[in-house]
């Protein structure tokens, strides 16, 4: 089966390829267990959530934190409690988005929304930072299969905390707790890559995906006099200037894809989520580098 989205990829996960679920991952830590949808009339529409699984949509679908009936209850910091809302033109049998007022904002395709806008198939869709694809129409569609690896909750091992969240920084919480790890970067000579070696795991990056580790780990080193809280990170205007990239024109979208490629191959490699995101500051290791 291909993708529902773009049609061309074979699915990676329930319902999306790779490159589909790239683009709506969502913040670092959201696990499957915190999306949940209730319909009590399905449309045949559906939200398709980061890990590729339907959420069905009744005509009106209220979509926040906290829901008291029927809708799409994001469980996530960055969601409102009651954040958007969808709805079913039955004469014109066309689906309209509506942001309620939430803090954090709501998107389609990277543009920030507040007046109802008419979704097509395939838009993508961002409450706060949590993102979906839509479907208009899901009936026919085969029953979707996870792979386990993917869907389950990924964490870090033992010694690496999980990041805490923005609101937690603003509390001023220095409790970080930053563990240590031996870490080998294996440049080979004529560039194409790098193979990154973490506490005697192993794991093969692109030329990209290489230089952006090994600028974690000098600053990471390079910041040892600075308080835990704040070591080590690099604003995304420094990656987009420093790294050697495969586009004439970097920007944001290109740093977040960079970024979780290579947290899935450290992921994958069982190495764990070795990098922090934070609004404001940038990327960071969440372990201390100790080199040979």
């Amino acid at each position: 089966m291909n993708c529902v989205v773009c049609a061309r990829q074979p699915v990676e996960s329930g319902l999306l390829c790779e490159d589909c679920r790239d683009e709506i991952a969502g913040p670092l830590g959201l696990v499957p267990e915190q999306i949940m949808a209730t319909t009590a009339k399905p449309t045949g529409a559906i939200l398709v959530d980061p890990w590729g699984r339907p959420h069905g949509l009744d005509a009106r679908t209220l979509i926040g934190r906290q829901l008291e009936g029927a809708g799409v209850s994001i469980l996530e910091s960055s969601v409102s409690r009651h954040h958007a809302h969808l709805a079913l033109d039955p004469t014109r049998k066309t689906w309209s988005l509506r942001d309620l007022g939430s803090a954090n904002g709501t998107m389609v395709n990277d543009q920030t929304i507040g007046d109802a806008v008419t979704l097509r198939a395939g838009d993508r869709v961002v409450l706060g930072q949590v993102g979906f694809y839509f479907v208009p129409d899901a009936r026919d569609l085969p029953p979707v299969v996870l792979d386990p690896a993917i869907s389950s909750t990924l964490r870090p091992g033992d010694r690496v905390r999980a990041p805490l969240e923005e609101e937690e920084f603003e509390r001023e919480n220095t409790d970080v707790g930053l563990p240590s790890f031996e870490i080998r970067l294996h440049e080979p000579t004529g560039g194409g890559g790098g193979l990154v070696e973490v506490d005697g795991k192993q794991v093969q990056l692109t030329a990209t995906q290489f230089e952006f580790f090994a600028l974690l780990v000098r600053r990471m080193a390079d910041e040892a006099h600075q308080p835990h809280l704040v070591r080590g990170f690099v604003r995304t205007s420094e990656l987009i200037g420093d790294l050697s990239w495969d586009t004439r024109d970097p920007g944001d979208n290109h740093v977040k894809q960079l970024v979780r490629r290579v947290r899935r191959a450290l992921v994958k490699a069982e190495i764990g989520d070795l990098i922090e995101s934070r609004h404001r500051f940038g990327y960071r290791l969440r372990v201390i580098p100790t080199l040979p």
